[in-house]
């Protein structure tokens, strides 16, 4: 089988090593191809860019995996970043002969905001901008293909990550914030490799998963562990990071596909991260 992977960084990375040991022929594609494995065909692209997109066909991709990021973090670059990029790629006339697209998007676009429970089917958000742009984007993936949207929660595993530096660094935030969603990646792009390997072998894929371990302890406390591990005291920061809806994700279809989370809570997954970190200091 042949992938082609778009915005080629950490998971789409991840996901191609792990698909060239099974024997899988792998194009990735990003603005610094010299940053991709050399096992893999590296090819340039910006994805805001209309014309870099038709010498991709070239790869004759059986799959194509989408790994999109928003230009900068306002509503000019979502909508760059997510939308355009799905309309770019839609337009593609060899998109048609892929078996399936996978698109990886966010929990972000969920509407709700009071501290539910978010699943496959709730309510997405038709007000704030960045999710808007988002969900336009997914929208437009599956009018132009086969696809399997995935939403991640947020992703966590990188032990020189952003709430790793601010835990080391004495930073906290204040109790009583929203619960918190998140994914290790290790697990996100063990969740896309077993999807494309399921769609290569002919079995049912959903149109749309939540990438969620289930587990929405809010950030406070997780910062908290962290600091007991590493001997540090924290000051506490009620504005610090960006503003998060109050939801809780997870999804009802990990059974039905026979997946299995390495890190089932962010107890096992931060453990890792720390013994990661440990090792690289």
């Amino acid at each position: 089988m042949r992938l082609l992977i778009l915005g080629c960084g950490d998971i789409g990375t991840r996901v191609g090593r792990a698909l060239t040991d099974v024997g899988w022929t792998v194009a990735g594609a990003r603005r610094a191809p010299e940053k991709l494995p050399e096992l893999f065909t590296r090819l340039e692209i910006d994805m805001t860019q209309a014309e870099t997109y038709s010498a991709l066909g070239e790869c004759q991709p059986d799959y194509v995996l989408v790994t999109p990021t928003p230009q900068s973090f306002d509503e000019t670059g979502y909508r760059s970043g997510f939308f355009q990029a799905a309309q770019h790629l839609g337009a593609q006339r060899w998109l048609k002969r892929c078996r399936r697209v996978v698109w990886v998007s966010s929990t972000r676009v969920y509407r709700e905001a009071a501290g539910g429970w978010v699943d496959e089917h709730s309510a997405l958000h038709t007000q704030e901008p960045q999710a808007v742009s988002m969900v336009s984007a997914e929208a437009c993936v599956r009018r132009s293909a086969t696809a399997s949207i995935i939403r991640p929660a947020g992703v966590y595993g990188n032990p020189e990550g952003m709430l790793v530096r601010n835990v080391l660094s004495g930073r906290g935030s204040a109790p009583g914030l929203p619960f918190g969603n998140r994914i290790h990646r290790d697990d996100l792009s063990k969740l896309i490799v077993h999807c494309l390997l399921r769609d290569s072998e002919g079995d049912w894929v959903p149109p749309t998963i939540v990438a969620s371990d289930g587990d929405a302890t809010p950030t406070y406390d997780i910062e908290r562990w962290l600091a007991k591990q590493w001997g540090v005291s924290l000051v506490e920061d009620a504005s610090s990071g960006r503003i998060r809806a109050n939801r809780r994700c997870r999804s009802r279809l990990f059974k039905k596909l026979g997946f299995e989370l390495t890190y089932p809570t962010w107890r096992e997954g931060y453990a890792q991260v720390v013994s990661a970190h440990q090792s690289l200091n």
